[in-house]
């Protein structure tokens, strides 16, 4: 169980699983799912989901719902990439 700072509420969870997401990345774009990211980040689903929706609707990735599950793409050109925690704490704050 991934183990995180004391009083890292969720953004701080998520920014830190996304950054560590995308350092391990390859290739120009990355697929994500909700329900995994939410997992590894110890969060609510439908919370990741909500967040996702609004970086969505922003332009920071795409989602789109399959079948069962929403699956959202981010492409390297995108601010949410990177592999800084702290940037992308920033970007959620804004939400």
């Amino acid at each position: 169980m991934r183990r995180f700072p004391q009083g890292c509420g969720v953004l701080c969870r998520l920014a830190a699983v996304l950054a560590e997401t995308f350092a391990e990345a390859q290739g120009n774009s990355l697929s994500l799912y909700p329900s995994e990211v939410a997992k590894k980040a110890q969060v609510s689903q439908q919370v990741v989901g909500e967040i996702f929706r609004a970086l969505a609707e922003r332009g920071y990735m795409e989602c789109v719902k399959t079948d069962r599950r929403t699956r959202c793409v981010v492409t390297r050109g995108s601010p949410l990439w990177s592999t800084e925690h702290d940037k992308i704490y920033s970007i959620l704050e804004t939400l």
